[in-house]
């Protein structure tokens, strides 16, 4: 099967497994929401136009803005204003819960599966066979938690593929890099420091594609510049709009429950160790801990420094040493409620790249860990995405339990509905409709508003049951399975001709 078609099949299978799920809402997508409605209903970037539903708010002057970046609400606005339109009643909760699942498939779950398809594309370029390409792509899309920020209308998805855009764009289209550099960062702040790495790349692979004139160092890099100058721009105008000043960002005037005073923008200080072990290793919100397949990519970091792929190495490792010091020295790292290091999500493509390069060396180990990967990001995209950050073992205390049996251990507590996003059933238990501050102040427990806040498709035919989500789970391994035997491959990574002559993993030696 060409290259093309499995691209084409791999955005098909995530895509459908990544809209099969509605992680529902809670105050960041709330934030995003309304500046998505403001945008469309009423044609400004206010959010205080709309029933209080998020604390995560910028304050300025009396007047209410979502404290995150623009780019999300942006991109969400016209599929929002192309069902609006045709909506009877846009105001209702159960048609709000519509219309915010909608521009989650819209943006979220899209971006999700273009990142696997580009993923796999890329791995292809630099000289990854078939099937190895295909098995990091699987794993990406299905054994980390990009499965769960999928389903939720956070902007951290698009941002990671527009960053990863970048990065595969660097060398061939610098004007197209620079552009998916701004439009990252016009997303998610904390991206650009990535962007340094990326830089590097369009100066250091000078090696243009054969259908391009040769270019200078220095236009290289200037048509980066210039790709990225439009979003920069509107970047700007957003924040002199709505804070005051070009310079002032969304988080600097944050709701001051977030900030603290004596910290750098009110949110950063020194990192500290035991944050960097909890970000990593930590039964709450440790990477390797919920995927720990990912463990390969030190292994593959080796084999890429052994076979002289410098260069990339050194971009990798810039992007994820970056992110990893930075959300070490934010005071928010953990991220509230929410399954796994959330802003580290954007190392996680990056770190695939190096799996590539240990995936055929280490092929049982891999595998074994891989399993374990897809069933813990499948259970708490299936149970609850966004579990409570007070508790300290979501996966074996919480996530499992539910799944299984309905309900919490029998050493555990039990919770008020009160409690924070601690809800209980088997499947799809976030409760918190799109215009609550807080789970059932609105809509009582049971309500139909409360029940259908987060869903599966499968849901439809039985609800509230684990039996939903085995049509997907059929689907996601029965195309993994399809795709893996209509892709040939040897157990190896090895170079195409391809790749050895003007792919990126060809430079640098």
């Amino acid at each position: 099967m060409s290259d093309r078609r499995l691209a084409v099949g791999l955005f098909g299978l995530a895509f459908v497994a990544y809209a099969w799920f509605f992680g529902g809402a809670g105050w960041n997508q709330n934030a995003n929401f309304n500046l998505t409605r403001a945008l469309v209903e009423q044609q400004t970037i206010r959010i205080d136009g709309f029933p209080p539903n998020t604390g995560d708010f910028s304050f300025v002057d009396g007047k209410a803005y979502s404290n995150k970046p623009p780019g999300l609400s942006m991109l969400a606005a016209i599929p929002y204003a192309l069902v609006f339109a045709f909506a009877s009643d846009p105001a209702a909760t159960m048609t709000q819960i519509v219309l915010l699942y909608w521009c989650t498939v819209a943006t979220c779950a899209t971006t999700g599966a273009l990142l696997i398809a580009t993923f796999f594309l890329y791995a292809r370029r630099i000289g990854a066979t078939q099937r190895t390409a295909l098995a990091v792509s699987l794993t990406l899309a299905f054994g980390t938690y990009l499965f769960a920020y999928s389903t939720l209308f956070f902007a951290h998805v698009p941002s990671v593929f527009f960053l990863f855009l970048s990065f595969v764009l660097a060398q061939r289209r610098p004007l197209l890099s620079g552009a998916a550099a701004g439009m990252a960062v016009l997303c998610n702040y904390t991206v650009v420091i990535a962007l340094p790495a990326v830089a590097a790349l369009v100066l250091v692979l000078v090696q243009a594609a054969a259908a391009d004139k040769p270019m200078g160092r220095m236009g290289r890099i200037g048509r980066w510049i210039a790709g990225g100058v439009p979003f920069a721009l509107l970047l700007a105008a957003y924040h002199n709009a709505a804070f005051g000043s070009p310079f002032t960002t969304a988080s600097e005037t944050s709701n001051p429950m977030f900030t603290e005073s004596h910290l750098w923008l009110g949110l950063f200080g020194v990192p500290k160790l035991p944050v960097l072990f909890e970000l990593t290793f930590g039964a709450q919100r440790g990477l390797f801990f919920l995927s720990p397949v990912l463990l390969a990519a030190i292994a593959g970091a080796v084999v890429m420094l052994r076979r002289g792929l410098r260069i990339e190495l050194a971009a990798i490792a810039w992007i994820v040493v970056a992110f990893l010091l930075v959300n070490a020295s934010f005071n928010g790292w953990h991220g509230g409620s929410a399954i796994g290091p959330r802003y580290l999500l954007p190392i996680v493509p990056f770190l695939g790249v190096a799996m590539l390069f240990a995936t055929p060396k280490l092929r049982t180990l891999w595998l074994a860990l891989a399993v374990v990967s897809f069933a813990f990001n499948f259970v708490a995209v299936a149970v609850n995405p966004q579990p409570s950050q007070q508790i300290a073992r979501p996966l074996d205390r919480y996530l499992f339990p539910l799944f299984v049996t309905g309900r919490l251990p029998d050493d555990v507590p039990p919770r008020p509905l009160t409690d924070w996003k601690v809800m209980l059933g088997h499947v799809s238990v976030m409760s918190q409709a799109p215009d609550e501050t807080t789970p059932f102040t609105r809509h009582a427990p049971g309500s139909r508003e409360s029940f259908w806040s987060s869903f599966n498709a499968g849901e439809l035919l039985w609800p509230g049951s684990p039996l939903s989500t085995l049509p997907v789970l059929l689907w996601i391994v029965a195309g993994g399975i399809f795709m893996g035997r209509a892709a040939p491959g040897t157990p190896t990574f090895r170079r195409s001709r391809r790749a050895q002559s003007s792919g990126p993993a060809s430079s640098g030696r």
